[in-house]
């Protein structure tokens, strides 16, 4: 740094002021883009740690709802973000999707009973030899390894900490007594001899509000807030909603075929980001906004039987459309693709129904095995009234 402020002196007396002032911009600029290509070039040439132990499905899955709890708390902060499973760390968090500059991480421990203490949290395995990581050496291993790019590393568990400074849920260690930051502090530096000093202020301990005896039923609530909070008080199947979300998350807490040398299919396999969560809510506000059977059915004209049948079917649909599997999505972004390619302003909505119908039938078997008539005309409906 005082090399580099020689130099700029030196600059500023042989260059005109506006001059000098461009190429200290230019600079600063190609420092920070150089800051964002170094931090995704780390991430994915830096090798992963090896799990110590096989995590079991409940443990995924803890694990997956703490992220979802991390996406909601994300997403009210405003831009943009990805939330991002089982990549150097249980959770790693980016504050963009494509060009991140900086990462939090967070090392997710469930205990069915007791607390933390100094010593469990830095306790190493002596069975594994010197290279051995106790839980607060395996965060610590990821501020070294990326530097200045590191936000903060945040053990998070259900369970306290009995050294927590004014029994706060979550504190950095810089806060504890000193007596207890020494003992930490002691136990790291022999973890990491070569390190000149510990930098505790980027280490946390956060304690989750996520019971580990009933934690979907907790993040079901927080995920009714979430809606509320974006469209308002609306009716919407929560059962639905949450079971597809949930699901998308356990699915991408266990991603195992990532290529981890690649961010941006790291992104796409293991990763919850923004633009995924506006997604889950356009779900919600596609079927607020679509109407009740009894408002369209006077525009359909089948026969009798049909035609209950197919009131049946809208019903079922409209909660069933928040939990679809790939098979549905497909089927509704190709309905959704023939409806915008045009030529069908003039048509009744009984003749829009039955001309997509027939266009999407044969395909829609292919997807759907055991899909009845009704079923697909429903989606062609429900495809139609989400039209922007």
């Amino acid at each position: 740094m005082a090399g580099y402020q020689v130099g700029a002196h030196a600059l500023s007396g042989l260059l005109p002021i506006a001059k000098f002032s461009a190429m200290l911009q230019a600079i600063v600029v190609w420092r920070l883009e150089l800051n964002l290509i170094e931090l995704k070039q780390k991430m994915t040439s830096t090798p992963q740690r090896e799990d110590s132990g096989a995590k079991t499905n409940s443990r995924y899955h803890y694990q997956a709802l703490c992220g979802l709890v991390l996406v909601m708390e994300k997403h009210k902060l405003g831009g943009d973000y990805a939330i991002v499973f089982e990549f150097h760390d249980d959770i790693a968090v980016f504050d963009d999707p494509i060009a991140p500059s900086s990462v939090e991480f967070y090392q997710v421990k469930s205990k069915a009973s007791g607390n933390w203490t100094p010593a469990s949290l830095t306790k190493r395995d002596k069975a594994k030899g010197d290279d051995a990581r106790s839980f607060l050496g395996k965060m610590y291993e990821n501020v070294i390894s990326f530097g200045d790019n590191v936000k903060s590393a945040t053990f998070l568990s259900n369970a306290p900490a009995n050294f927590a400074p004014d029994s706060k849920q979550k504190f950095c260690l810089t806060e504890c007594d000193g007596e207890k930051l020494a003992e930490i502090t002691k136990r790291l530096e022999e973890e990491f001899s070569g390190e000149d000093a510990i930098k505790s202020e980027l280490l946390w301990v956060s304690r989750t509000d996520l019971s580990l005896d009933d934690a979907d039923t907790h993040a079901r609530g927080k995920l009714e807030a979430f809606v509320v909070e974006n469209l308002g008080s609306v009716e919407f199947s929560l059962r639905a909603l949450y079971q597809a979300i949930s699901d998308e998350c356990d699915s991408k807490s266990r991603a195992a075929s990532a290529d981890l040398t690649d961010f941006s299919d790291v992104i796409s396999k293991r990763g919850i980001t923004r633009a995924d969560a506006n997604s889950w809510l356009e779900n919600v506000r596609s079927t607020v906004e679509c109407p009740r059977w009894e408002d369209i059915s006077s525009e359909i004209h089948l026969p009798a039987l049909q035609k209950i049948r197919l009131s049946r079917e809208w019903n079922t649909y409209r909660v069933a459309v928040l939990n679809p599997n790939e098979a549905i999505r497909k089927v509704r972004r190709r309905i959704s693709d023939i409806i915008n390619e045009g030529g069908m302003d003039s048509l009744s909505l009984n003749d829009l129904m039955l001309k997509v119908y027939a266009e999407i039938e044969a395909e829609a078997r292919l997807e759907l095995k055991a899909a009845t008539d009704e079923q697909i005309m429903v989606m062609v409906l429900y495809e139609t009234h989400s039209v922007k």
